[in-house]
């Protein structure tokens, strides 16, 4: 199935059960995203953290595709242990072929109980992801070169910027490559007691397999059902993991959603999956981290000088210029007025990239990364502490980060 073969069946329930259609149209939606797969599902899980913007039927329904996709074959599980040629126990092939105990778009886990030891999780690679992702991020790349020759997108990084996406989405299937940036992650955060982050175990890991510590108790619900003060806890804890990482160590997890954010009964937070993260360069992270702490405290002359810093080219007697500089200092001036209830990481993303599409002046397209974060992690703020002001959360790790430039 496709999405214009579910918007059509959506269009023909909407006709004959029109009180039933929202339903209709958020199932067919998903089993469409769900049946493209890859970069596809990946977009869901995101999109499910914005119940704020997608309604929260729809986010309801997407976020099933954050842990529990349809899994793949025992037998093509089974598959990747033989072909890997390592030692494994019987014992580990039984774990295999009772089926998995979650799922994503990239790879299914599995329990194993070694015959010594404690469990361990095994995350096998979909063999069809392999196929299908390279696939999905070429057509994203075709369609990016088009857009680029269009007279409105003519000046704008739009290749770049998908081919900087695209990237992180293919490095998803080097599950090796995630075993190295899971070691990072437990790195940055070894001192946070509250926080959980499995270890990786490098002998029964390679580029289609990863073997790590199994982590018990994990439940999606527990955030929404755990005690108010327990919960906010565990939303302070992420929110401020988040900002050190990218504020202070320029590592961006992008895939922060609730498949991969747990809280257990005894407030600890466990932490999953790196394999869509971005490590940015100094300049990147020194840059948005100054842009991020104007745009908190309403600095926008400063936002506008350091977009402007990360512009390539630019003809500094140019009328654009002038009119790009007050509209991003509107921006930022009056999104700083506003209160935690009304402001929106996408909403004012999406006036920042129509004034730099207006004017012809665009940032560092690696800016892209933290900001995906960031809108990930307010949806989830919103969703389970909506009181939060989580932007006055990230003061801290701003000064951090800057006083030690």
């Amino acid at each position: 199935m496709s999405v214009a073969t579910a918007a059509a069946r959506v269009a023909g329930a909407a006709l004959v059960h029109p009180r039933r259609a929202g339903d209709a149209a958020a199932d067919s939606l998903v089993r469409a995203v769900e049946s493209l797969g890859g970069a596809y599902i990946k977009a869901g899980q995101l999109l499910a953290t914005r119940s704020d913007l997608i309604g929260p039927r729809l986010a309801h329904r997407l976020s099933r595709l954050q842990d529990d996709v349809a899994a793949m074959s025992g037998t093509d599980a089974l598959a990747v242990l033989e072909r890997s040629h390592l030692p494994w126990p019987a014992s580990a092939y039984s774990a295999v072929a009772k089926g998995p105990v979650a799922s994503g778009s990239i790879a299914c886990v599995y329990r194993w109980e070694p015959d010594s030891g404690a469990p361990l999780a095994l995350k096998i690679r979909r063999p069809d992801a392999a196929e299908t992702v390279p696939i999905d991020t070429a057509m994203l790349r075709s369609f990016a070169r088009l857009c680029a020759m269009t007279p409105w997108m003519r000046s704008s990084p739009v290749v770049a910027i998908v081919d900087d996406l695209c990237s992180a989405v293919l490095n998803q299937l080097d599950l090796d490559r995630e075993r190295i940036m899971l070691t990072q992650f437990r790195g940055v955060l070894k001192n946070e007691d509250h926080i959980v982050v499995p270890a990786p175990v490098d002998e029964y890991s390679n580029s289609e397999l990863l073997a790590m510590e199994f982590v018990d108790g994990l439940d999606r619900k527990t955030f929404a059902t755990a005690a108010p003060s327990l919960r906010d806890e565990g939303i302070i804890t992420l929110v401020r993991a988040m900002y050190d990482l990218v504020f202070v160590h320029g590592f961006v997890h992008i895939d922060l959603h609730q498949g991969n954010a747990y809280l257990l009964p005894d407030g600890r937070l466990v932490l999953l999956d790196v394999g869509f993260a971005h490590v940015l360069s100094d300049f990147s992270r020194e840059r948005f981290t100054r842009f991020f702490g104007g745009m908190v405290t309403g600095r926008g002359q400063e936002c506008a000088e350091i977009l402007l810093s990360t512009t390539k080219g630019i003809d500094h007697h140019d009328q654009n210029l002038v009119r790009f500089k007050a509209e991003v200092v509107r921006l930022v001036e009056e999104s700083a007025e506003l209160d935690v209830a009304h402001f929106s990481v996408p909403r004012f993303a999406a006036r920042l990239f129509q004034i730099q599409q207006s004017n012809g002046y665009y940032a560092e397209p690696e800016m892209m990364f933290p900001l995906l974060c960031l809108i990930a992690l307010e949806g989830t703020v919103n969703e389970l502490a909506p009181h939060m002001d989580f932007q006055i959360e990230a003061a801290p790790y701003i000064m951090s980060s800057l006083i030690d430039l």
